[in-house]
């Protein structure tokens, strides 16, 4: 239940006031000149002009000071102004106080309805602000518990976050360790072109001799089976001559053999 759409009502009792022959009269006694202002609607004016405590509090309460008409409707412990100080504090939101005075309003007077209603009236409101703080509190437990389950998610965040952290440092070790292959591989690559190009350059340098060299090579086994043949030659040719006197054929032959030899033809 909103204070708006409470009416609280106030009984003031003053005494009676004297009044000067006009309102124009610059005479008026400060209680005169309140009530002036007051039926103007100039509440704060009246406040301060009043000098009687209750058309005070009552010119403060109409002015939105609820304080200030508390503290004057205080200096009244009738029923009326007991139940003028209730309306005050209902005003102020202080609920248990305005219902504890209230009822000794009631106690002073039990026909006193306008006090029984409002008595009324402070009890809703005072459930109306109970429910209001039990509501806040349970907000309070659902933002905790909010919070937790924030907390919570960073919590399975963060750890997604190290599943993911140690997943990408698996990937890397493993490229790591498919870059080690791979540089095995190159360079098992290369030391076998290192060996083709070492065998390469092992063939290249086995090159035959020189063609001179050939030639000599020739001409020396050439030569020397010429020899083995001049020689068996010569040594069928003496067989054939062992007749001869003297030996002087074969002496001749002989000579002519190794003059052949000696020659080179």
């Amino acid at each position: 239940m909103s204070l708006r759409k409470v009416f609280i009502s106030i009984f003031v009792f003053v005494p009676g006031l004297v009044f000067a022959n006009t309102w124009n009269d610059l005479w008026q006694t400060r209680d005169q000149q309140g009530m002036s202002y007051f039926n103007s609607d100039e509440y704060k004016k009246a406040a301060n002009s009043f000098k009687n405590d209750q058309w005070k509090g009552a010119a403060n309460y109409k002015a939105g000071n609820y304080q200030q008409a508390y503290d004057e409707f205080k200096k009244d412990d009738s029923a009326v102004g007991l139940y003028n100080q209730g309306n005050a504090l209902t005003q102020m939101g202080n609920y248990s106080e305005a219902i504890e005075a209230y009822k000794e309003a009631i106690k002073k007077r039990p026909d006193f309805e306008d006090a029984k209603n409002n008595l009324e009236i402070a009890k809703e409101l005072e459930k109306e602000k109970d429910q209001n703080q039990n509501n806040g509190g349970d907000n309070k437990d659902n933002k905790d518990n909010k919070d937790n389950k924030d907390n919570k998610d960073n919590k399975d965040n963060k750890d997604n976050k190290d599943n993911k952290d140690n997943k990408d440092n698996k990937d890397n070790k493993d490229n790591k360790d498919n870059k080690d292959n791979k540089d095995n591989k190159d360079n098992k690559d290369n030391k076998d072109n290192k060996d083709n190009k070492d065998n390469k350059d092992n063939k290249d340098n086995q090159t035959p001799p020189p063609a001179s060299q050939q030639q000599q090579q020739q001409q020396q086994s050439a030569q020397a089976r010429q020899e083995q043949l001049d020689k068996r030659q010569a040594e069928n040719l003496l067989a054939r001559i062992d007749d001869d006197p003297g030996g002087l054929l074969k002496q001749k032959f002989l000579r002519d053999y190794k003059n052949r030899i000696g020659s080179g033809q």
